[in-house]
């Protein structure tokens, strides 16, 4: 089965939390507790999910933190609140260590947090903690950065085009950076390379680099860019290899970054599967080709695709744009 790299980064982020908050707060730790705050977390921090309104991303995340202390306290009435209020306020020093709020110097950070850990969280110091949690803390960081360098490749790249006048939309094509025999002509090699199994195979490598450009959007708190990335029509009647692709991208935060360009008549051709792929959250550009009518019914239809490729040389190309006003997606005009 193809990896899935965001449920890998998600669990490196996961185990961190957990061994940070058990390490920090010793005798006070309740794993109960710890794994709610650490499921709104990660809910708010890669899934975005809860209060966006506030400017400053750490504070949308607290925003979420707070309302699950309030679920926690109903959860279980007899809770001990300074434990439950001294597990949230950990997170204060995660918004650092995370990257989402800056440190100057990790050594002094610290031992700032162990200076609190004795006096705003009344916990009695231990033998070297301040070199355990820098370990740890060190570790961790570490291990993000390796983890994008471990899955680029020099042999191939993605091209990244902002589309003309479209907000936070982009076209991705994966080029490749290795040597070809000359005795094979320009025409041979892109024929090979974007038809039959090749193609698909390529898909895989595309998916996964596109991934790791995902990873570093959230990272930095921006989950508006989009990316429009090319799909297999041959994929369609191969059920476990498509399973195997789209496996790469099967996570909610990156099937929102994610659309698949797919044309109309593949569309028509496979409805079912298609609906059934988008009610498991992929997410699909439809390419208009010249099967495609433009009666109000079939652009109606096509009201759940956010993106409409029309390319110039489509015969229906002035009708779409003159019925602009009357179509809902968002149009683009380029593949």
């Amino acid at each position: 089965m193809t990896s899935n790299l965001m449920e890998q980064y998600i669990k490196k982020t996961t185990s961190f939390l957990k061994n940070f908050t058990k390490m920090f707060l010793a005798e006070k730790y309740d794993e109960t507790i710890s794994n709610e705050y650490i499921d709104a977390y990660i809910d708010s921090r890669i899934y975005n999910f809860g209060e966006t309104e506030q400017r400053f991303f750490y504070k949308r995340i607290y925003a979420s933190l707070l309302e699950r202390k309030n679920e926690i306290r109903k959860l279980y009435p007899k809770i001990d609140e300074k434990i439950l209020e001294n597990h949230l306020e950990l997170y204060q020093f995660v918004f650092y260590i995370d990257d989402i709020r800056p440190i100057s110097d990790l050594t002094e950070f610290v031992n700032t947090i162990c200076d609190k850990r004795r006096t705003m969280f009344e916990i009695e110091g231990i033998k070297n903690i301040e070199n355990k949690i820098l370990k740890s803390i060190k570790k961790y960081r570490e291990e993000k950065e390796d983890f994008i360098k471990k899955y680029q490749t020099e042999d191939f790249s993605l091209q990244i085009d902002k589309y003309t006048l479209i907000k936070n939309t982009y076209k991705v094509n994966i080029n490749y950076n290795f040597k070809i025999p000359y005795i094979y002509s320009n025409t041979v090699i892109n024929e090979v390379y974007n038809n039959g199994t090749v193609n698909e195979d390529k898909l895989i490598i595309e998916y996964i680099l596109l991934t790791l450009e995902c990873i570093k959007d959230i990272n930095n708190a921006d989950f508006s860019r989009k990316y429009l990335v090319d799909f297999a029509n041959t994929l369609y009647k191969k059920q476990k290899k498509l399973k195997q692709t789209l496996r790469v991208i099967d996570n909610a935060a990156i099937q929102d970054k994610i659309f698949l360009k797919i044309y109309y008549q593949d569309f028509e051709e496979n409805k079912e599967l298609i609906y059934s792929l988008i009610k498991q959250g992929y997410r699909f550009a439809i390419i208009i080709d010249d099967s495609f009518k433009p009666t109000l019914m079939n652009i109606k239809k096509l009201s759940i695709f956010e993106f409409l490729l029309v390319p110039e040389q489509c015969k229906n190309y002035e009708k779409i744009k003159e019925n602009e006003n009357k179509i809902i997606n968002t149009i683009i005009y380029d593949l």
